[in-house]
């Protein structure tokens, strides 16, 4: 019953939370959608400017999703190569990163449900007001702070106990088998969502609430690079061969690069102790957001 009441209580916050995402994403996305194409067409000359193209577009919008289907239909449409696809692709990867680290820094620091609702007050005064034009401003501010009431009911209502967390210590308790399991939760609930950065903000509050060990949740983080590839492989149904070239450059690129990192396990997180100063539990939601940003780096390389 403990973790069917957990599990209701993470769905209502993670509605708030991925509302509040495809608001804002949608928000920015019709305020500057001629720029960003612009951007992805003429900025990929080389895979170096490809790449700060992907991380560009993705940390303005808020969805490595997005943008990975732009690419995919960009390539189909004949408007870029597939050679230039690949910068901004792995680009994607490292611009997704920035959720987990505004998570990491602000959402476990300040009462960020009291600024939530003023903001949701000043998006809903531009959306509104017509005169002002600045309705899809209104819709990203909107949506910026749905993100943030959703991931503080997420934290408020995983009160941190003694049962809660022999719940889940139990479920992450058996060895090589836990891993698995995370491995497989991540990539799942991610395809689920279509969204790696909703996942990553699960992780980091389940985390932060002492619910998850540190290894585990590295996992999960790691896993749900897998699961972001389901975006860019619907949109390249149907497509000329190029366009799923590139989407199965997505997805080759995201499989290989969780392989290294969980091959080489222990020393990426000691690398990112190293890195991340303090200990590990007292840091542990910058712990997250370094490796979920070494690991895109390093597979970028």
């Amino acid at each position: 019953m403990i973790l069917i009441s957990i599990l209701f209580k993470l769905v209502g916050s993670l509605s708030f939370l991925l509302f509040g995402m495809k608001l804002m994403s949608d928000g920015i996305q019709k305020s500057t959608g001629k720029s960003l194409h612009k951007a992805l067409s003429f900025m990929t000359k080389n895979r170096f400017m490809g790449l700060l193209t992907g991380i560009f577009v993705t940390m303005i919008i808020q969805s490595s999703g997005a943008t990975t289907v732009m690419v995919v239909s960009f390539v189909n449409a004949g408007l870029i190569t597939l050679a230039q696809s690949v910068g901004v692709i792995f680009g994607a990867n490292i611009g997704t990163t920035v959720t987990a680290w505004i998570v990491a820094l602000f959402g476990f620091n300040f009462n960020i449900a009291a600024l939530a609702i003023p903001l949701f007050g000043l998006g809903y005064l531009l959306r509104s007001v017509k005169k002002l034009k600045k309705e899809t401003l209104g819709e990203a501010i909107m949506g910026f702070s749905l993100l943030f009431f959703g991931l503080d009911l997420l934290k408020n209502l995983l009160d941190v106990n003694p049962e809660q967390i022999s719940v889940f210590q139990s479920i992450f308790n058996h060895g090589l088998w836990s891993y698995i399991l995370a491995i497989f939760l991540s990539i799942f609930f991610t395809a689920l969502l279509h969204s790696s950065s909703a996942v990553s903000a699960i992780v980091i509050t389940l985390s932060y609430q002492q619910l998850l060990s540190w290894e585990i949740a590295a996992t999960m983080i790691l896993g749900s690079n897998i699961g972001s590839t389901i975006d860019a492989v619907m949109a390249s149904f149907g497509t000329k061969v190029n366009a799923r070239r590139a989407a199965l450059v997505h997805v080759m690129f995201n499989v290989l690069g969780f392989a290294l990192a969980m091959f080489f396990f222990k020393p990426f997180l000691r690398l990112t102790d190293w890195i991340v100063p303090g200990p590990v539990q007292n840091s542990i939601t910058i712990h997250i957001a370094m490796l979920h940003t070494l690991f895109n780096i390093f597979s970028s390389l």
